[in-house]
């Protein structure tokens, strides 16, 4: 970090605790995650006032009711409904950009509460939806070349990425017979982390795999019955499940592996040429497979992870079996899909330029996770925002100068 956080780290829980006293006498530099829940009561620079967080624990897949997570609602939304020229139209699904001689003229938009239609003119386009919509709403508004694997030419659709999240959801688990935890408080960002297996830090002369992943031990909060968890080997139904479920209730606790990906030649997204939504139009189709590298990575990590829970002092320790077998399904699109809108200094190869200006429409922004031609080990949602920092500084630039922010690299012979 350039300078402090602007608040202190939130509670440390038992668990916590105990990851870090276990992995720093391993050797390792076991840290505390950064947080947009609150440790305490914030006003951040716009004069927003964002509340203490209570660890309700609700916010790990949902919304915060109590306003005390930096999201868009309590900070940039709060903020820009102040000035008199923000209009913020709920139900508004925007399902074209409108353009002609190579320029963008706005947006249209159906009510979905009303089903009526409207042109919204505009001077300068912002596609701020999730990686699936950006390319999307491009390939549907015919902005930018599709992606063909089989030619490997065009930018819209390519390098799709993603934690896997059927790779990333099966975590070691270790039991405990004398230890008691209560982990049904916490946060969406609780937990402790370490880098020590990143991309940087790993010798790959013995591996077989590239790139690096992290190692967390984190505190969400438990939910009832879809974390009833009991060691390898105890029957999923009947007296001795139902008996060794209730002991290991506040008896067990996971360590998770996040791995960096690379971006695969035929892992991409394109319309589908059957399947349209309600308005007619073709829905996004995404076409991946898990590779041996994926696999492989996720095998070592789990090693060091069982590592790491027996020092911690589990008595009982399920590692999952990673199978050739387990392959890309509808669940892996849960956690931080990334590309299809890349970011690079080729128009051959990218769709955006550093700015996350589109190189084949100067007036259209595309602001989101599917810039990233690839995918770190690394939650993206810091980058992410940092990126959108930066493209609102080329939006302002362009308004005042117009024309392309940054010229495309000139090709040079070889």
């Amino acid at each position: 970090m350039s300078r402090p956080f602007p608040n202190p780290p939130m509670k440390e829980t038992a668990t916590m605790a105990l990851f870090k006293e276990a992995t720093e006498e391993m050797g390792y530099h076991p840290y505390q995650m950064a947080s947009a829940n609150m440790s305490e009561k914030y006003e951040n620079p716009d004069g927003e006032t964002i509340n203490a967080c209570v660890y309700c624990a609700f916010c790990e897949q949902h919304g915060c009711d109590f306003g005390a997570k930096a999201d868009p609602i309590v900070t940039v939304l709060s903020t820009a409904k102040k000035h008199d020229n923000f209009e913020l139209r709920n139900h508004a699904y925007v399902v074209r950009i409108l353009h002609e001689n190579g320029r963008a003229t706005g947006v249209r938009y159906v009510d979905t509460q009303t089903n009526v239609e409207y042109d919204q003119p505009a001077d300068l386009v912002v596609v701020g939806g999730y990686t699936f919509t950006n390319t999307r709403l491009l390939l549907l508004s015919e902005i930018g070349k599709p992606y063909d694997p089989v030619e490997n030419t065009g930018v819209i659709g390519r390098n799709l990425t993603t934690h896997f999240a059927n790779l990333t959801h099966l975590r070691v688990r270790g039991f405990f017979d004398d230890k008691k935890f209560n982990r049904y408080a916490g946060a969406g960002a609780l937990g402790t982390t370490m880098d020590d297996f990143n991309l940087e830090q790993l010798d790959h002369t013995e591996l077989d795999f590239l790139h690096g992943f992290i190692i967390r031990s984190t505190q969400l909060g438990s939910r009832p019955i879809n974390n009833n968890f009991v060691p390898e080997g105890v029957p999923t139904w009947g007296q001795e499940f139902k008996e060794k479920s209730l002991f290991y209730t506040n008896r067990n606790l996971d360590i998770q592996q996040q791995n960096g990906v690379f971006a695969w030649r035929y892992n991409y997204m394109d319309l589908d040429p059957t399947y349209k939504d309600v308005f007619g139009d073709p829905l996004l189709r995404v076409t991946a497979k898990i590779h041996d590298q994926d696999r492989n990575i996720v095998r070592y990590a789990h090693q060091r992870s069982k590592e790491i829970l027996e020092k911690m002092g589990a008595d009982h320790i399920t590692v999952p079996e990673i199978t050739d077998e387990i392959e890309f399904d509808h669940t892996s699109l849960g956690d931080h899909t990334c590309g299809g809108v890349i970011m690079g200094e080729d128009p051959e190869t990218s769709a955006v330029n550093n700015y996350s200006q589109l190189w084949d429409m100067d007036n259209v922004f595309v602001i989101g996770a599917s810039s990233f031609p690839h995918n770190s080990s690394s939650n993206p949602t810091n980058t992410v925002g940092a990126l959108a920092y930066r493209a609102s500084e080329g939006m302002i630039k362009y308004l005042e100068e117009g024309g392309q922010l940054v010229e495309p690299k000139e090709k040079t012979e070889s």
